[in-house]
């Protein structure tokens, strides 16, 4: 459809893929989900019309169910029929350890042709068809900068922080994107990419001219499989020349240049799955990829354990500033966790620091009955009877309880 409209559908599993019991076995316990009619629905199946590539393209979208207003990043999942699932399931699993997100899972028209970047040369690996219908990388990332982001932020509450991840070919797109439009994502993940594209002429050109670029504020994570065959090892696969292991052959290399050459700005890391093959790397790549990219995104409670007359609140406000300058856009702490700082304050007796804690809930989650009852335990803790009556009415106003109601009632005296 033109105009930005597109058509709209649920996203619902099926049970034919072993995949799909993985996810649902994550997501039994997430009761975020709606269900509808016995199904278990994590998201919309949307057509778009891409301007830039002149075709149609079918996206997946899961939208977290947080609080009013809140806006999250988005993680762009490549071959999104395959991994928008198992991605969906990490991020909703993982929520809290690193921030809710958006997943749009971009589904294959020509896959050959959008995830290459160059027409690859005829060989070993490539056949001629297969050569002839490829390299077109470059418009499918103008479809992504041109269409599908902006889509995306216009119909979704987005923040922005933006992550491409890719697996294979995927991965090969990813590291095209990282070189070609490093600013257009924040994070890019590549699971054992597909470098040994154009007899690897096209990384090799590009190592090149990395050295030259700027990549401040961009994180890279690059996973490789272990597809070496039986009676080889990393050395001896290295030097095959027949191409037993082209992934493998090819991204242990790139990885070398990244450990040998320090590019400016740039945050990275990598890691070998010795147990994983090229067809099993991508779940548990995806997880780590994740936490490395959000790895100083929570704030560490059990400091206070080690440190229990430290300000929490201090510390707290410290953490989300440094937090927020590095996402590029305001992120604040969930309501439970400011409320689990607030009543440690109160076992502690650190009462200021507690109502600092407990006003700022209220705050802002201004429309939150929990944060209000919270206050009220303050102030009744406090000995405050008129202000814990207080809280506690406002409290029944925004979501009547039993619990807030008994509390309420014994300060009255009935």
């Amino acid at each position: 459809m033109q105009n930005g409209q597109a058509r709209r559908t649920e996203f619902v599993f099926s049970c034919a893929r072993t995949i799909t019991f993985l996810v649902l076995c994550f997501l039994a316990s997430t009761p975020s989900y709606a269900q509808k009619d016995n199904r278990i629905v994590i998201g919309t199946t949307e057509v778009i019309h891409s301007s830039v590539l002149g075709e149609d393209r079918t996206i997946l979208v899961h939208v977290p169910q947080g609080e009013p207003g809140q806006r999250y990043p988005v993680l762009y999942v490549l071959d999104g029929e395959d991994h928008f699932g198992s991605a969906v399931a990490i991020t909703e699993q993982l929520s809290g350890v690193f921030p809710q997100l958006i997943v749009v899972g971009i589904e294959n028209t020509a896959r050959q042709r959008d995830l290459t970047p160059d027409k690859g040369h005829i060989g070993k690996i490539l056949s001629a068809s297969e050569s002839a219908r490829s390299g077109g990388g470059g418009n499918f990332m103008s479809f992504l900068e041109k269409d599908l982001i902006p889509y995306v932020d216009g119909h979704y509450p987005s923040a922005p922080y933006r992550i491409l991840s890719g697996h294979s070919l995927g991965g090969l797109a990813v590291i095209n994107a990282f070189f070609n439009h490093t600013a257009l994502f924040n994070a890019y993940i590549a699971i054992d990419p597909s470098l040994w594209w154009d007899d690897q002429d096209w990384v090799k050109a590009a190592e090149k001219t990395f050295l030259k670029k700027d990549f401040a504020n961009r994180r890279l994570f690059v996973a490789a499989a272990n597809n070496i065959p039986a009676g080889y090892d990393v050395k001896s696969i290295l030097k095959d020349k027949t191409g037993l292991a082209p992934v493998t052959q090819a991204v242990l290399p790139f990885v070398s240049f990244l450990r040998e050459n320090k590019l400016k700005g740039l945050d990275w890391s990598t890691k070998f799955y010795e147990n994983e093959r090229h067809g099993t790397v991508e779940l548990n790549a995806e997880y780590d990829a994740l936490r490395y990219i959000f790895r100083d995104f929570e704030f560490n409670v059990r400091l206070f354990d080690e440190h229990p007359d430290w300000d929490r609140y201090a510390l707290l406000e410290a953490h989300y500033k440094q937090v927020s300058q590095r996402m590029g856009y305001t992120v604040l702490p969930s309501e439970s966790m400011v409320n689990q700082l607030g009543y440690a304050c109160m076992e502690r007796h650190q009462m200021k620091q507690a109502l600092a804690l407990f006003e700022r809930n209220t705050n802002e989650h201004p429309h939150s009955a929990n944060a209000f009852d919270s206050l009220g335990d303050y102030y009744s803790a406090a000995g405050d009877k008129p202000k814990a009556m207080e809280a506690f009415s406002k409290s029944l106003t925004l979501g009547a309880t039993k619990e807030t109601r008994q509390k309420l009632d014994e300060l009255k005296g009935k």
